[in-house]
C-alpha cells in the first residue's frame, strides 16, 4: 500500500482552523487530486476514488476533528481569561483592602478567632477520635471485656485462657494488667509504671521494637520462668541516654535483676503511660482456684473476614459455657468484642462533639458579624457598583468580583487562624486532663491544614455572596442619581441587617445555654460530700517488691515503722495508711456472705468493695465513725478479725437490723485465711472513683490483720506539701534505700483530677460562649450605631418637633432590643433541641434547667440594652439643624 501523502498532514494541521464550507472544499479538491494521481498509476477511475477516499478518511471525521479542536480551544482561551480574571480580582481586592486597613485589619482578626478555634478544636478530635490509632491495621484490634451481671467488667486468667483456647473469631488473645516496679542501680530509687502482658501481645498490636525484639520467649511467660522487661523509648532516652548497649544488660527492678530484651518505640506504646512491660505469668496450679478472681484486660486480633458482631457472638457463646461449667465463679458471666479505638476513645465522643459544635458557632457569629461589616461598607461603593453596571459589567461579574474580596479577607483571616490555632492546640494539650488518652497524637497536620483550608473557603463564600447580592442594587438609575447616598435606608438592606444580628443572638442563646448547663451541673457535682477533708492533706504511694518482702509479716513491720517515722515528721498532725485512696480506683470488691443467712444464688451474691486502713487513716481523712467504734491499734493479727462499713453498705446488707456485731466473710483468700470478721462499726460514706458515681458499698479492714504490698499514705500538715513530700522520702530511704514514694499529691489535687474532665469541657465551652456572647454585642451595637446614622435626619425632624432625649433613647433601644427577643426566641427553641444531646454530660441537671435559660435570657438582654444605649445616647445628642442641614 502507497504511504499517505502529506495533504493529509496539512489536512489535519490547516483545515480545522477554517470555516466548515472551507473545509469541505478543501476536502473534496485534495480527495480529486489523490484520485488523479492514483489513475495515473493505473488505477480504476472508481477504485482510484475509493482508495482516496479510504486514505483521507470521511468528511464526517473531518467535521468532527475542526469541532472538537475548535471547542479545546475556546475552553483553553476561556480558562485562559477566567485566570486572568481572577487575578485582576485578586489584585483589585487587595488594593480596596489597603484603602481600608481598619475595617480589614477587624474583619480579619473576627474570622481568626473563628477559625482558629475551629481549627485547634478540630485538630484535638482528629488526634483523638479520628487518627488512626498507631498499630499495624488498627482497624481489626478489640478488646476482649467480660460482663457480670450485665455489667462491663475485667476478667479472670482461667477464663482468659478460655477465652484464648476456644474461640473461633480471633488470631490470638493476650492479656493486660498493672505492674508498677521501682528501678534502682542507676540513680535514685524511681517507681515506674509497667504492665503485665502476654508474650505476643506486641505482636498482636503489630509493632516492632527500635532495638532488640518485642516479643516475650515461651521462657518468659512459664510460671517462675526468666526475667525479662521490654523498655519504653522514652525511659530509654531519659533515664539511659539513648544507650546502645541497654539491650541485653540487666536492670534491677524490685530487688530482682531483669534482662533487657527490647526497646519498644514511644509512638506504638500501649499503654501510653507504660515505662516497662514484663511477662504476665501464673501459677499452672492455682489457676482454677482463682477462677472469680478478675483483674485482667485482654486484647486481640480480628481475623481476615470476621465482624465485630461475629467476634462477640462467639465469645458470648463461650461465656455461656463457662457459666454452666463453673457455676460458683461464672454464674451471670458474659462477653463481649469492642474496637481497640472505641475502648479508648468511646466516653470522649460526645463531649468533643459538643465541643466542635459549639466552636462551630463561634465561627457562624463571626461570619455574620463580618458580613454586617461588609454590608455597611457596601453602602459607600453602591454608586461605584452602579457606575460599572451602566458601564455593561455584568452582575455576576461583580458578584464574583465582591466574593473574591470577601475570600481574600478569609484568607488572611486564615492565615492568622491557623497561627492562633498552633498556639492553642498546644495550650490544650497542656491544660487537658491527662486521664484524657491519645493527647500525644494531637498536632497540625496535613489533614488539619486541608480542614482550616475548607473552612476558609467556605467561612469566605458564606460572609461575602449575601452582602454582594445585597450590595447589588438592581434599580441603577436611582443610585447613580442618588450618587450612592441614602442607599442604606432601603428596607432590604436593613432587613438583612437585622436578620444577621438574630442569628448571632440566636448562636450566642445555645452556646450560653449549653455552657450554662456545664456550669450547673459542674456545680452540682462540687457540692457532692465526697466523705473526706482534703485540706492540708499530702498524699503518695509506696511499694514493697516481693522479693524483698515476701511475706505479711515483714509488710506489717516495714508499714509500722514507717508510720512511727510519718508521726514524727515536722509539722506532720497526724498519718494514716490505708489501700488506695478515695476518689481513685485503686481498690477491689469481693463477694460476701453473712453469717446466719442462707448463701445466695451463684451470681446473685452481694458484694463491696474492700479498702484496708490503719486507725488513724480514718481521723486523718476526716471520716466519721457514726455507730460503734473505729480500728485501734489492739486490732492487730493476734486479735479477733473486725470490720467496719459504711453507710451505704449498712443501708444495702442490714436495711431492718442493726450491723454491729454481725459476722461477714469475704470472697477472696489470702495464705489460706478468709477475709472476714465482725463489725464493729460504721463509717460515713466515702466516694471510692469520683464524685459523680453513685456510692457503693465498702468495708474496711484492718492493715495490721490484712497487711498489703501497695500502700497509700495520708499525712495531715500544715507545711509545704513538697517539703512534707521531701521529708517523708528520706525517712522512708532510711528504713529502706531501695525504695521510692510515687504519686505524690495533696488530697485538694486528688480531688481536682478527679473531677478534671468536666471542669475541662465547661471551662471550653464557657469560652466560647462568652467569645459568642462579645461577638454578638459588637454585631448589636454595629447595626444600632449605623441605623442611628442613616437615620439621623429622621431623629433630628423629631427632636426639632419636640421629641424628648428619653424617648428618642427608648425608640433606639428598642430596636435592639427587639431584634435580640426575636433570636432569643429562636434560641430558646434551638438549645432546648440541642442540648437533649448533652444529657449524659450532666451531673443531676435537666437539659430543659428553667434557671439556666433564665439566666441566659437575662444575660443577653443586659448585653443588648447595653450595646444599644451608646448609639441611643449619641441619637438622643443629635443637632436638629445640623444634620437636616448636612442631609
Amino acid at each position: 500500500m502507497p504511504p499517505r501523502p502529506d495533504v493529509r498532514r496539512v489536512f489535519r494541521l490547516g483545515l480545522f482552523r477554517r470555516a466548515a464550507a472551507a473545509v469541505e472544499e478543501e476536502f473534496a479538491f485534495h480527495l480529486d487530486m489523490r484520485a488523479s494521481e492514483l489513475v495515473q498509476q493505473g488505477w480504476e477511475p472508481e477504485a482510484a476514488r475509493s482508495e482516496a477516499r479510504r486514505q483521507f478518511g470521511d468528511l464526517d471525521d473531518a467535521r468532527t476533528f475542526c469541532k472538537r479542536t475548535d471547542e479545546r480551544r475556546e475552553r483553553q482561551t476561556m480558562r485562559t481569561e477566567l485566570l486572568d480574571g481572577l487575578a485582576q480580582d485578586v489584585s483589585f481586592a487587595i488594593r480596596t483592602l489597603r484603602r481600608a486597613p481598619g475595617f480589614a485589619l477587624v474583619a480579619a482578626l473576627t474570622l481568626a478567632i473563628g477559625i482558629g478555634a475551629n481549627t485547634a478544636i478540630f485538630s484535638v478530635v482528629r488526634g483523638i477520635l479520628l487518627r488512626p490509632l498507631p498499630f499495624a491495621d488498627p482497624s481489626q484490634l478489640v478488646m476482649v471485656r467480660s460482663t457480670y451481671r450485665g455489667e462491663p467488667s475485667t476478667s479472670s486468667p482461667a477464663n482468659l485462657a478460655d477465652f484464648r483456647a476456644q474461640n473461633r473469631s480471633l488470631t490470638s488473645i493476650a492479656v493486660v494488667t498493672s505492674h508498677s516496679a521501682v528501678l534502682t542501680g542507676s540513680g535514685d530509687p524511681e517507681q515506674l509504671r509497667g504492665n503485665s502482658v502476654g508474650g505476643d501481645f506486641f505482636s498482636i498490636l503489630g509493632v516492632k521494637a527500635l532495638a532488640g525484639t518485642s516479643a516475650f520467649a515461651p521462657a518468659d511467660t512459664a510460671w517462675q520462668g526468666s526475667k525479662s522487661v521490654l523498655v519504653n523509648e522514652k525511659l530509654w532516652r531519659s533515664r539511659f541516654g539513648s544507650d546502645p548497649h541497654l539491650v541485653g544488660s540487666t536492670l534491677t527492678l524490685d530487688n530482682q535483676r531483669y534482662r533487657v530484651i527490647g526497646i519498644i518505640p514511644a509512638a506504638s506504646a500501649w499503654p501510653s503511660s507504660a515505662m516497662l512491660w514484663f511477662p504476665f505469668t501464673y501459677d499452672p496450679a492455682t489457676l482454677e482456684k482463682s477462677r472469680g478472681a478478675v483483674y485482667l484486660e485482654a486484647v486481640g486480633r480480628l481475623k481476615p473476614g470476621v465482624t465485630i458482631e461475629r467476634a462477640t457472638a462467639d465469645v458470648r457463646t463461650i461465656a455461656s459455657r463457662l457459666a454452666d461449667q463453673y457455676p460458683e465463679a461464672n454464674a451471670g458471666l458474659g462477653a463481649f468484642v469492642i474496637p481497640m479505638h472505641e475502648y479508648l476513645t468511646g466516653n470522649l465522643r460526645l463531649p468533643l462533639l459538643v465541643l466542635l459544635g459549639g466552636v462551630a458557632f463561634v465561627l457562624l457569629i463571626a461570619c455574620a458579624n463580618v458580613a454586617n461589616l461588609l454590608l455597611v461598607r457596601g453602602v459607600a461603593r453602591e454608586g461605584e457598583l452602579a457606575l460599572r453596571t451602566a458601564l455593561g459589567a455584568g452582575r455576576g461579574r461583580l458578584i464574583r468580583q465582591l466574593v473574591t474580596e470577601s475570600l481574600v479577607l478569609s484568607l488572611v483571616g486564615g492565615a492568622i487562624g491557623l497561627l492562633l490555632a498552633v498556639a492553642g492546640t498546644k495550650l490544650l494539650v497542656a491544660s487537658a486532663p491527662k486521664t484524657i488518652p491519645r493527647l500525644d497524637a494531637i498536632h497540625i497536620d496535613g489533614t488539619v491544614l486541608a480542614f482550616t483550608l475548607v473552612v476558609t473557603a467556605v467561612t469566605g463564600a458564606l460572609f461575602g455572596l449575601m452582602p454582594a447580592r445585597q450590595m447589588l442594587d438592581p434599580d441603577i438609575s436611582r443610585t447613580l442619581r442618588e450618587g450612592g447616598r441614602g442607599g442604606g435606608q432601603r428596607a432590604g438592606k436593613h432587613r438583612a441587617r437585622r436578620i444577621l444580628v438574630v442569628a448571632e443572638v440566636a448562636l450566642s442563646v445555645m452556646l450560653l445555654a449549653g455552657a450554662g448547663l456545664l456550669i450547673r451541673s459542674f456545680t452540682r457535682l462540687m457540692s457532692v460530700d465526697p466523705g473526706i477533708r482534703t485540706d492540708h492533706i499530702v498524699s503518695f504511694a509506696v511499694s514493697l517488691p516481693e522479693s524483698k518482702y515476701p511475706d505479711i509479716a515483714r509488710e506489717r513491720q516495714f508499714a509500722g515503722e514507717m508510720m512511727e517515722r510519718m508521726r514524727a515528721l515536722p509539722g506532720v498532725q497526724s498519718a494514716g495508711l490505708g489501700y488506695g485512696l478515695p476518689l481513685t480506683t485503686f481498690g477491689f470488691s469481693l463477694s460476701l456472705e453473712i453469717a446466719g443467712r442462707p448463701p445466695a444464688k451463684p451470681g446473685e451474691e452481694p458484694d463491696a468493695e474492700v479498702r484496708i486502713a490503719t486507725p488513724d487513716y480514718f481521723s486523718t481523712l476526716g471520716i466519721r465513725i457514726t455507730r460503734g467504734r473505729g480500728f485501734t491499734p489492739l486490732d492487730d493479727a493476734h486479735a479477733p478479725r473486725v470490720l467496719l462499713i459504711t453507710e451505704a453498705a449498712a443501708r444495702k446488707l442490714f436495711p431492718n437490723e442493726d450491723p454491729l456485731g454481725k459476722h461477714m466473710t469475704m470472697g477472696w483468700t489470702r495464705d489460706s485465711v478468709k477475709l472476714e470478721g465482725d463489725i464493729v462499726g460504721v463509717t460515713s460514706d466515702v466516694k471510692q472513683s469520683s464524685l459523680a458515681d453513685a456510692t457503693l458499698p465498702q468495708v474496711w479492714v484492718p492493715f495490721q490483720q490484712w497487711p498489703v504490698s501497695n500502700l497509700s499514705v495520708v499525712l495531715r500538715s500544715s507545711r509545704d506539701p513538697q517539703a512534707v513530700a521531701a521529708d517523708a522520702r528520706r525517712a522512708i530511704r532510711e528504713i529502706d534505700p531501695d525504695l521510692a514514694i510515687a504519686k505524690v499529691m495533696t488530697m485538694d489535687d486528688v480531688l481536682a483530677e478527679s473531677v478534671s474532665q468536666p471542669r475541662f469541657y465547661m471551662t471550653l465551652l464557657t469560652a466560647f460562649a462568652a467569645v459568642a456572647m462579645v461577638l454578638a454585642s459588637i454585631g448589636i451595637y454595629g447595626v444600632i450605631a449605623y441605623l442611628v446614622g442613616q437615620r439621623s435626619r429622621e431623629i433630628g425632624i423629631r427632636i426639632a418637633l419636640g421629641a424628648s432625649p428619653s424617648r428618642v433613647v427608648r425608640m433606639v433601644v428598642n430596636e435592639g432590643v427587639a431584634m435580640v427577643a426575636v433570636g432569643i426566641g429562636i434560641g430558646v427553641v434551638g438549645a432546648i433541641a440541642l442540648t437533649q444531646l448533652m444529657r449524659a454530660l450532666l451531673f443531676n441537671t435537666k437539659s430543659t434547667d428553667p434557671m439556666t435559660y433564665i439566666l441566659v435570657t437575662l444575660v443577653l438582654a443586659a448585653v443588648a440594652l447595653v450595646a444599644s444605649s451608646v448609639p441611643a445616647m449619641r441619637a438622643a445628642n443629635v443637632d436638629p439643624a445640623l444634620a437636616m442641614r448636612v442631609e
